[in-house]
């Protein structure tokens, strides 16, 4: 009987461990910034650290990507994608948000942070910054470091002028060797910033980034390539979405702020750091971070390089890139 007992009270115990650690699968439009907006959240357990990503572009959102390439990351944390405003599907929701300015991204993500704190029942969560969104992660994790165990920057911008000064070297190198004498041409238009060749500074961007694709200095392999594609229209709810139409506009509600970015003035950060960077991308070459995080300031930082990566680490090295982002998150979490 006593045998009996201790049993039935093994499987309730374990009953009521499984009743208040359910599984996370919510695909929802939260408020935030007084208009609705896309946020999907998946992990194994409520019990698990919670992963805000902010996607890059601008407005080129990174759900489908994490679906495909980082579902592993969802049995270790809570995994937050969130299209943000004129962006995925919360451009297809509402393709005129009133607000779209890198100020109003940065206070809808403090407001989306606040809002992951009080559903999960965190004191922190962890940041991540991708690309464009890493000018947004930085930028929160220095006004709001209590909100943030750590903040990692995947290929961080920091400041433009200087990417693109180091990625037109690149490009000038890659067509002298291959005795390109078309793309020299057209370097030297860019680089006097000819209107035959670009009348904005969007239009300038375009035309490197072409010729970065070109060398493979954005996306390291062409198979690579073919597969994030894939990834882009692989799930029903993006398949109608225009992916191109979508970042002009939000490019041009930003009216070109993105192509002044300069971070630099940000010294010191409250938080652990960590930065990771593909040693083949040429659009933000990670040679400027690494410099910038020499002499940032903080508690704890770490640059990791990523050997067969162009601008995309999350789907060009996805076993690397999710087994890193689980050491941070576990190593993170459990001190704070």
């Amino acid at each position: 009987m006593k045998h009996l007992l201790l049993l039935l009270s093994a499987f309730l115990v374990i009953g009521c461990q499984k009743q208040n650690t359910k599984s996370v699968h919510e695909k929802t439009f939260v408020e935030l910034g007084g208009e609705k907006q896309y946020v999907e959240m998946t992990g194994a357990s409520t019990e698990l650290p919670v992963l805000l990503f902010l996607h890059g572009g601008p407005g080129w959102p990174q759900t489908p990507h994490l679906r495909y390439f980082n579902s592993d990351l969802t049995k270790d944390m809570i995994v937050v994608s969130w299209d943000q405003a004129g962006c995925g599907q919360s451009y297809m929701r509402n393709p005129n948000p009133k607000k779209l300015s890198v100020e109003s991204l940065i206070s809808d993500a403090h407001e989306l942070t606040q809002y992951l704190k009080k559903k999960f029942n965190k004191k922190k969560i962890v940041l991540l910054g991708f690309s464009y969104g890493s000018v947004i992660g930085l930028q929160l994790a220095k006004r709001y470091p209590d909100d943030y165990y750590a903040y990692i920057g995947v290929s961080q911008l920091i400041n433009f002028q200087q990417s693109w000064d180091s990625s037109m070297q690149w490009i000038k190198e890659q067509a002298k060797s291959r005795k390109d004498t078309a793309a020299l041409k057209q370097i030297k238009l860019l680089e006097d910033k000819d209107p035959s060749v670009c009348k904005t500074v969007q239009e300038c961007f375009m035309n490197k980034y072409l010729l970065l694709v070109k060398y493979d200095g954005t996306i390291y392999k062409k198979e690579k390539a073919d597969e994030i594609a894939k990834a882009e229209s692989y799930y029903d709810d993006y398949k109608k979405y225009d992916w191109e139409k979508a970042y002009n506009y939000t490019s041009s509600r930003l009216g070109g702020k993105q192509f002044n970015t300069d971070l630099s003035n940000i010294t010191s950060l409250s938080v652990p750091v960590y930065f990771m960077a593909g040693k083949h991308d040429w659009n933000l070459p990670g040679i400027v971070t690494e410099k910038y995080l020499n002499k940032l300031r903080a508690p704890q930082k770490e640059f990791i390089w990523f050997e067969n990566s162009g601008h995309e680490p999350p789907e060009e090295e996805a076993d690397k890139f999710n087994k890193d982002i689980i050491e941070i998150v576990k190593k993170v979490a459990k001190k704070g």
